[in-house]
This record gives C-alpha cells, sequence and structure tokens, in this order.
C-alpha cells in the first residue's frame, strides 16, 4: 500500500490539471514493471519469447532513455545552442535566501531521509518527491522548471538526505535502500560482516568510522562542487551539433555496461521515443519509471498480503481495515 501510495502521488509530479495523466502514466510503469518472471510461479511474462526479459526491464536504461534521450531530440530538432556561460558573482547562495527556505529544507531532508529508509528506492524517487512537494505547496508553480532556486534546493536536499536515509536498511537488516547502498552491502559481506546488531558491536570501530565519512564526504561534495562550477559551467558553451552526440554516446555506453546487454541499448532508445511523445502529449515520464520502480514491491506486498489475508479469514478486510492500512 506504501507503494501504491507512491504511484498516486506520482500524479501530483506534474501539473495539478494533469494529475490523471499523471496517475495514467504510473500505473504505465506498474505494466511495465510485469514484465519478467513472477515471483510465485517463475512463470515469464510479457516475454515474447525474448531470454534477456527474464529478469524484466532494467531501471537505469528507461531513466536515460525517458529524460535524456527527448532532450537531445529536441536540441537537434531546434537547432539551438544550450546556454551561455555566465560570469559568476558568488558561488553560495545569500544567508538570506537559505533563513528563508529553512522550512522547506528541513522537509525535503525529511522526504529523503524517509524515502532513503524505503529499502530499495533510492535517490531518484527522493528527489522527484520533494521536488513535487515543492511545487505544489509554491504561490507560484509556473516558474518551476526554469531554474527557479526553490526547486533546485528541495531537489537536492532529498537527493543527499537519502543517501543517510538508506544505511538505515542497510546496517540494521542488511537491506540496501539505495544502488550505492547495495555496493556498501556487498563491501560489507565481502570483509565478512554481517549487517545487524553484530555491526554495531563486534565491528563498532569499523562501521562508525564509514557513518563519519559521510560526513566528511558532504564538505568534500561542497568544495569540490563550489570549485568545479567554474569548469564544469563551460560544458554548455560547446556546440549543440557536438555536444548532443557525444551524449548519445555515453546513454549507449552507460546503458550497455550494466548489464553488458545490447537489449538494454534498444530498451534505452524506444523509452527515449516514447518519453519524447508523452512530453508532446503532456505525460510526464517521471510516473512512468516511478512505476517501474515501485511495481517489484507492490506485487511482492500483494501476494504476501494475498496469503496472509487468506489465512486471516479475508484478504480484502485483512488488506484495508488495519489502522495503518
Amino acid at each position: 500500500l506504501l507503494a501504491f501510495f507512491g504511484i498516486l502521488i506520482s500524479g501530483t509530479l506534474t501539473s495539478p490539471d494533469l494529475v490523471i495523466k499523471g496517475w495514467i502514466a504510473g500505473f504505465l510503469g506498474l505494466f511495465l514493471a510485469c514484465v519478467g518472471r513472477d515471483l510465485l510461479q517463475f512463470y515469464p511474462r510479457f516475454t515474447f519469447g525474448i531470454a534477456e526479459l527474464d529478469s524484466g526491464i532494467e531501471v537505469v536504461p528507461v531513466l536515460i532513455g525517458a529524460f535524456g534521450i527527448p532532450q537531445i531530440i529536441q536540441v537537434l530538432k531546434d537547432r539551438f545552442q544550450i546556454g551561455e556561460t555566465q560570469k559568476f558573482q558568488r558561488i553560495l547562495p545569500e544567508f538570506g535566501t537559505i533563513i528563508r527556505n529553512i522550512p522547506r529544507i528541513i522537509r525535503s531532508a525529511l522526504i529523503g531521509v524517509g524515502i532513503g529508509s524505503v529499502p530499495g528506492i533510492g535517490e531518484d524517487i527522493a528527489a522527484w518527491v520533494s521536488y513535487g512537494a515543492a511545487k505544489n505547496t509554491s504561490k507560484h508553480p509556473e516558474t518551476f522548471g526554469k531554474g527557479e532556486i526553490k526547486a533546485v534546493l528541495c531537489t537536492e536536499v532529498a537527493n543527499n538526505a537519502c543517501v543517510g536515509g538508506a544505511m538505515i536498511p542497510l546496517l540494521n537488516l542488511g537491506i540496501p535502500g539505495s544502488p550505492p547502498a547495495a555496493m556498501l552491502l556487498g563491501a560489507l559481506m565481502l570483509h565478512g560482516m554481517r549487517p545487524g546488531a553484530e555491526l554495531f558491536t563486534a565491528y563498532a570501530d569499523i562501521t562508525y568510522s564509514f557513518i563519519m565519512a559521510l560526513l566528511v564526504a558532504a564538505f568534500l561534495v561542497t568544495l569540490i562542487g563550489s570549485f568545479g562550477s567554474f569548469v564544469f559551467s563551460r560544458i554548455i558553451n560547446i556546440p549543440s551539433r557536438y555536444l548532443a552526440p557525444a551524449i548519445v554516446f555515453m546513454t549507449v555506453l552507460g546503458s550497455y555496461a550494466i548489464r553488458n546487454n545490447m537489449l538494454d541499448v534498444w530498451i534505452m532508445f524506444i523509452f527515449g521515443i516514447i518519453g519524447y511523445v508523452s512530453n508532446k502529449l503532456k505525460f510526464h515520464p517521471a510516473p512512468i519509471v516511478l512505476g517501474l520502480i515501485l511495481g517489484p514491491f507492490v506485487e511482492e506486498g500483494l501476494v504476501q498480503s494475498m496469503l496472509a489475508g487468506k489465512a486471516a479469514g479475508g484478504t480484502f478486510e485483512y488488506m484495508v481495515f488495519r489502522p495503518i492500512s
């Protein structure tokens, strides 16, 4: 139900008059999550005999395709320069801007930690949910998507807070809350360290060391981002006829590198076209990706609830009439 609630929230990522389209896109993502073998009988669904689809549709190629390719098509179609670098007047935001946005910073941090503590969802979802919350509570939502400082602030705060939140299920339950947390889990297991109470007793020195490393990393990211801004911003001065092919090459490389599978590259291009068409039809691609990510959690929870409900005397009553539900 929590994952299902996430799908309903995804409808609000678009403008208020397009909530229905957001829900349609979210449930389309749920449908795409059904591709592959089911949880109970391990029977292949919607694979059309393609063995590579047995494990389902990989999320990363869908993300790259849905958000990257439409922008590249638009740039090439309109033949415009991506942007011009303006002279930097300051790197850090004004102190007054930070003070005025403290409530938004706290809300976005809580969203990030909360979503990070839910296994398997990750930073992308935290950023989108925080962005949606900021847009829906703003007096001027029309400024979002045009460099609005509140949008950038809320998105990045949630994105960074999610990293710490993902450590909660990782260290206590051994369940990674995000892809970086999954890599950390692999490193822990490689060294014979099992997540749980043992981490905070037998391996307390190592555990608290990399918890403190997160704090150090936050300062390092700030320094690198601040001083690197002078260099990174120069990228937009590269003519689009050179930059677009380079970006396409990187998207192909990134999609292929996930599983060393050419099918993922084709999936990336297919979702790139879907993303471009859906943008033209005012269907935001974010709910589709959210549905694809949350689909396995919805299905697993549904199967467990049906089995538990059957034992309890009624699935519907078990799922709907509980206090938390």
